[in-house]
């Protein structure tokens, strides 16, 4: 090919794009108006013949990892750091990115009741017990005007996707896990 391959991230998915080893990407809030062979976004992104990512929760995070590498690496293998996933390096100081059995157990007895898909993703990862009637504590995102545990949403966190997810776990565990 000689040349990288041109490829597009929204700011969202750029830290994505870094732990997988990909070179030579342009990071734009308008993607659609860029001239790219591949583009990676969020999952919710309108955005016909875009590569889309969830990064909600740590197993999306890991799968979007994936995803990215084998994408680039089927296309140009040059537009990489590595040359195979066992070669990147990356890990989350956290149980719930490691070993989150045990705590997923210790949720399990938590009823949850939840106001987004988004939440209900995470929380459900987390083990918690979703349900829609009586439940031990409700959930929101922070864009609803609603008097529940209000978790920050994508605009009032960090654009970095594992320290939004860490930070959300963090938050989650504080509020539902100190049962009245």
């Amino acid at each position: 090919m000689g040349e990288f391959m041109r490829i597009v991230t929204t700011p969202m998915c750029e830290g994505i794009l870094r732990i997988a080893g990909v070179r030579g990407y342009r990071v734009s809030r308008n993607p659609e108006d860029e001239d790219a062979d591949v583009a990676f976004v969020l999952s919710e992104t309108p955005l016909e013949g875009a590569i889309k990512l969830k990064l909600n929760t740590f197993p999306q995070i890991r799968e979007a990892v994936g995803t990215v590498f084998k994408t680039i690496h089927e296309r140009d293998p040059e537009s990489l750091k590595y040359s195979s996933t066992s070669e990147i390096d990356f890990e989350v100081c956290s149980p719930w990115w490691h070993d989150p059995s045990r705590l997923r157990e210790r949720n399990s007895k938590i009823k949850v009741r939840v106001y987004s898909n988004f939440l209900r993703e995470i929380v459900e990862d987390m083990g918690f017990s979703v349900v829609d009637g009586d439940a031990d504590f409700t959930v929101c995102p922070d864009y609803m005007e609603l008097d529940y545990i209000r978790v920050p949403s994508h605009r009032n966190l960090p654009l970095d996707p594992v320290k939004r997810a860490l930070f959300r776990y963090r938050y989650l565990e504080r509020k539902l896990c100190m049962k009245p």
